[in-house]
């Protein structure tokens, strides 16, 4: 059962005035209020405040981590992604309800901060280490807002939950609350990115954002008018495809299973020929050197359509990227340099799952599709801290 969030705030109230809350818990719902006040009032707002001690405040913030929200508010975009593609609709549910206690968890860092300096204003400010805490935790969220706040159509799929928590929002509130307010009107958005070919809402062709996104997606998303030809799967082959030519079939084959299965045998071939090109220069194997040479007609033999081009596209004293171009696919690789753990996140259109590394020896390997004038959004995480994050282009 989905409780009415007015009905939720009213229930946390009550719990502050009975007590038992942690200091953290109630931290949080004593700025949950101050948020909401023009609609739940501020009954026992200041007696909770002065309950707490400058010991508890401390304790609260020696716990928290400032980018400890980033891989958590990814998560909840990829869920929510997850929910708006699912067919099955207790499915969907079910992850639309986790990405938005994701999603909320920005919220929740928000009231904290809020009581915080309401508490201050009461008992004077924070010294020492719990100041360069709290300043500390700030600034990561301001740096967490400028990556995310952007994104907000990663949201989109949780608008209807969205709105309700923003119109209990003070208005001065709403604004800067980007994780419940941007995009929330953008419904349509969703019907005009689908495989169906929705024609665009009144609120699509009006909205800026809406227009920018779906330009952006236009070359991925665009329905297929017509298959693969043999003369297509040639050129493909050989490298002679535009970069255009190159876009329409990434998108084409990311709904034709038919084609995307003939672009996967031309590649399956490449692998049978370098495979055979290896046990040739092997003088102890010539049995398996018979086996595999299976080759379409139509292929060429030049090695140098199998070489492959890498470009280092960051390189740090923590990990390095690379982009590696194969023919006319590209794949992406991030490299832990030793003694470090790195976590990596690909996403190649707005509204949809990040791609899914493949570990290898050299570390996180993302296939990327076809290559030629498309663009991703690369985020890493180093440790439990840094977070590093670039557009680019293969």
């Amino acid at each position: 059962m989905v409780v009415d969030p007015f009905s939720r705030y009213q229930a946390r109230r009550e719990q502050l005035s009975r007590g038992g809350l942690s200091q953290g818990d109630a931290l949080e719902v004593i700025g949950d209020l101050l948020r909401r006040g023009e609609r739940l009032g501020g009954e026992g707002v200041e007696q909770a405040l002065r309950g707490l001690s400058r010991g508890d405040i401390e304790g609260w913030l020696r716990s928290r981590e400032p980018e400890a929200l980033q891989p958590v508010l990814l998560r909840a975009a990829q869920e929510a992604a997850e929910a708006a593609l699912g067919e099955d609709v207790d499915e969907s549910d079910v992850w639309r309800a986790s990405a938005f206690e994701g999603l909320t968890a920005r919220d929740r860092a928000e009231s904290t901060l809020r009581a915080i300096a309401r508490w201050e204003a009461v008992h004077g400010a924070l010294q020492g280490e719990a100041a360069a805490r709290l300043k500390a935790l700030r600034e990561g969220l301001e740096r967490l807002d400028g990556a995310m706040g952007p994104r907000a159509r990663w949201f989109i799929p949780l608008n209807s939950q969205r709105r309700a928590e923003r119109d209990l929002l003070d208005s001065a509130e709403r604004a800067r609350a980007w994780w419940f307010s941007a995009r929330a009107e953008c419904d349509d958005f969703l019907g005009a990115l689908s495989p169906r070919g929705e024609r665009p809402g009144a609120h699509v062709q009006g909205c800026r954002e809406c227009q920018e996104d779906l330009a952006k997606s236009a070359p991925v998303d665009a329905p297929p008018k017509r298959h693969l030809s043999a003369d297509d799967l040639w050129r493909f082959d050989m490298g002679t495809l535009s970069a255009a030519e190159l876009r329409w079939v990434d998108g084409h084959t990311e709904k034709c299973l038919d084609c995307a299965q003939a672009i996967w045998a031309l590649e399956e071939g490449d692998e049978a020929i370098s495979q055979a090109s290896s046990m040739e220069r092997e003088p102890t194997a010539p049995a398996a050197r018979t086996s595999r040479a299976p080759a379409p007609a139509m292929r060429g033999t030049g090695a140098a359509r199998h070489a492959e081009q890498r470009d280092i596209l960051e390189d740090r004293r923590e990990f390095r990227v690379v982009l590696i171009r194969e023919r006319q696919r590209a794949r992406l690789l991030v490299q832990p340099l030793p003694g470090r753990t790195v976590t990596a996140a690909v996403f190649l259109a707005p509204g949809k799952p990040s791609l899914k590394p493949q570990p290898g020896p050299e570390g996180l390997q993302f296939d990327l599709g076809t290559a030629g004038g498309r663009s991703a959004h690369l985020m890493v995480r180093v440790g439990n801290n840094e977070i590093f994050e670039r557009d680019f282009t293969f």
